[in-house]
C-alpha cells in the first residue's frame, strides 16, 4: 500500500513524487520509458528556473530522478 501512486515519470510526475515524499507520504511512481519523459529527449532546455545557461534534457531528467530517489520515492520502470 502506498499513500500516493503516480503514473508517468515526466517532469510533473517526478516533481509530484518529490513533493509527496517531502510531505512524508509513501510514494511509488510508474514509468514505462525513461524518467523525464519527453524532457529526456530534448537537447536543450532554456526556460527552466535556476539554469540561466540552459541544461540538457537528459541531465535535468537525471537530476530530478536522483532527487526523488534520494528522498525515498520508489520508481518502477
Amino acid at each position: 500500500m502506498y499513500d500516493v501512486v503516480i503514473v508517468g515519470g515526466g517532469p510533473a510526475g517526478l516533481t509530484s513524487a518529490i513533493y509527496a515524499v517531502r510531505a512524508g507520504m509513501d510514494c511509488e511512481l510508474f514509468e514505462r520509458g525513461v524518467a523525464g519523459g519527453q524532457m529526456f529527449v530534448t537537447d536543450r532546455i532554456e526556460n527552466y528556473p535556476g539554469f540561466p545557461e540552459g541544461i540538457s534534457g537528459p541531465e535535468l531528467s537525471d537530476r530530478m530522478r536522483d532527487q526523488a530517489l534520494k528522498l525515498g520515492a520508489k520508481i518502477l520502470f
